[in-house]
């Protein structure tokens, strides 16, 4: 007798039909992963930070950009604006976290300090590294040479030169701005804090301590430029390893005059579907302003907070994106909120010495970093919160 089918044909074609689905689905996913396919077309939406980006482009005249290496280490993450006092009384100064702790790690070096810095004038720093160089840490260093002007800086400068400490001096009208400490090769200090007193105790800054192997090489690619006298437009383009992953969090790692910054941080913008909040120093470049006011006409959220004394000064991007409908104040902080950070999508993290304007991009020596981790995003967002609050509540330093 033969045996009856048609009752089992009908639930293996659907098998088969539900295994193509899925197997479609999948690849779809995948090619929107890859940019191959934009779901955006037809109102489907893909978490950026989720989907694999882009790969950032070169220079001109840079090296290609090879793939991410994978590195072990961790970051840890500083904000001044927690331990600032107003109004700030000198005499009654005592050493912040982030101040014991940047002491406590120059105090411990065994064989090597390398530290470059716009501005300089905490007695603190200049001690720890004297006290390095007598017991016989390699201590170099790389300064601006125009703030030789003011003479406290001059003072401290005096300090580490009478130890005979090495000065690499940035000479020309272009800026030294970064600021950055690599203790023996094993780890990075680096963001927006200058090793003076107002950034330490008076001034909103964020700090991140980086042990990540292949981010230290980048710093200290760039130190050994500096220290061989070569600062902003004479560098060569040598960031080893611009893109990492560390453990599971990937960073980009960038340098200015030679990489292309600013094309990274557009591109970060662009591509925000959520939010975008921002922190600004000095805010000029219209090429950034244009990339946030075309997110905020797409109806993503777009915040910020500008320096009060920066957001009325020539080419500023303040007046721009008031009229634009961006939700921007000038700061509260009495004296000077330093912060360069802009947060993608409550996720992603950029920030470093990079102001963002033309010369930091073109001229002078910066360092920026950009963090797709969204722990280390909600701090960023928590102090973001700090500063925004503050700028429709100043503070009185009187």
């Amino acid at each position: 007798m033969p045996t009856n089918t048609s009752n089992r044909t009908p639930k293996a074609n659907g098998r088969i039909l539900v295994a193509v689905i899925l197997i479609c689905l999948l690849g779809i996913g995948y090619l929107a992963r890859q940019g191959v396919i934009d779901l955006g077309r037809f109102g489907v939406g893909i978490n950026p930070t989720a989907a694999a980006r882009p790969k950032p482009t070169a220079a001109a005249g840079a090296a290609p950009i090879a793939d991410a290496p994978t590195s072990t280490g961790d970051i840890q993450v500083f904000f001044t604006t927690p331990s600032l006092v107003y109004p700030d009384v000198p005499k009654n100064r005592t050493p912040p976290p982030y101040e014991r702790a940047i002491i406590a790690d120059i105090d411990a070096a065994t064989r090597s300090v390398d530290m470059a810095t716009y501005e300089y004038n905490l007695s603190s720093v200049a001690a720890a590294l004297v006290r390095a160089k007598q017991r016989g840490v390699k201590v170099r260093l790389a300064l601006d040479r125009e703030n030789l002007d003011d003479p406290a800086m001059a003072a401290w400068a005096g300090t580490v030169e009478a130890a005979k400490i090495p000065v690499s001096w940035e000479q020309t009208d272009a800026f030294l701005h970064s600021k950055f400490i690599i203790v023996d090769a094993a780890f990075v200090w680096t963001g927006s804090w200058n090793a003076t007193n107002n950034d330490t105790y008076r001034n909103n800054n964020n700090l991140l301590r980086i042990t990540a192997p292949a981010i230290v090489a980048n710093y200290q690619a760039e130190f050994t430029q500096m220290a061989a006298g070569k600062f902003g437009t004479d560098k060569k383009p040598r960031t080893p390893n611009p893109r990492v992953t560390i453990g599971a969090v990937p960073v980009e790692n960038y340098f200015a005059p030679k990489d292309g910054v600013s094309t990274h941080v557009i591109d970060w913008i662009s591509q925000a579907t959520q939010s975008v909040d921002f922190l600004a120093f000095s805010f000029t470049s219209d090429d950034i302003g244009n990339a946030m006011i075309a997110r905020q006409q797409a109806g993503l959220p777009v915040r910020g907070v500008f320096e009060k004394r920066n957001a009325q000064g020539i080419g500023s991007e303040y007046a721009r994106l008031r009229e634009a409908k961006v939700d921007v104040f000038s700061d509260g902080n009495c004296y000077t909120m330093h912060h360069k950070v802009i947060i993608i999508d409550r996720r992603v993290v950029i920030t470093g010495s990079y102001n963002f304007t033309s010369r930091a991009e073109s001229v002078n020596d910066e360092n920026l970093l950009i963090i797709d981790d969204p722990a280390i995003a909600k701090l960023y967002m928590d102090e973001f919160e700090r500063v925004f609050a503050q700028a429709q509540n100043p503070v009185a330093c009187r």
